[in-house]
């Protein structure tokens, strides 16, 4: 994974080449409202099959950095605080894409409740997420991708 400006499309991740790892961001999001609302992760049901294996854990505040803390499925954000997330995509599954196809993410929808109403929330990334295909073989999906 690259970080590119091309002078033509603003800045963005991109990650090029053979799609066989996890490819992981880190970013935050804040409550900027009045109200206290939960984050319960990624809601995956019109994703799609490409991105279908993406997950989210959550770490309360910004500076979070106790080596000893363990990230959470959810977090509750009251006004003003603010969590890290940790964001990933399982790649090794995920088809191959021709010589130049790109798929791109620039927002990801979270599952979010308050006062018992749950809903889909997309929040939008500051920088763009680019995949971009090769003409790179790769090694054949692990078993567990496979649909018997």
């Amino acid at each position: 994974m690259t970080w590119a400006n091309d002078g033509v499309k603003d800045a963005r991740m991109l990650i090029r080449g053979r799609p066989v790892d996890t490819v992981t961001a880190t970013f935050s999001i804040r409550n900027d409202g009045r109200l206290p609302f939960t984050v319960r992760g990624l809601d995956l049901a019109d994703a799609g099959t490409w991105f279908d294996r993406q997950q989210v854990t959550f770490l309360p505040g910004l500076d979070a950095e106790d080596g000893n803390a363990t990230p959470a499925r959810e977090v509750t954000l009251s006004a003003g605080d603010e969590a890290r997330v940790f964001w990933s995509l399982d790649m090794a599954c995920q088809p191959a894409m021709p010589e130049g196809g790109t798929r791109e993410i620039t927002t990801l929808p979270f599952e979010v409740s308050w006062w018992g109403f749950t809903t889909t929330r997309e929040l939008a990334l500051d920088l763009p997420i680019t995949f971009v295909g090769d003409d790179i073989g790769r090694p054949p999906a692990p078993s567990e991708c496979r649909i018997d």
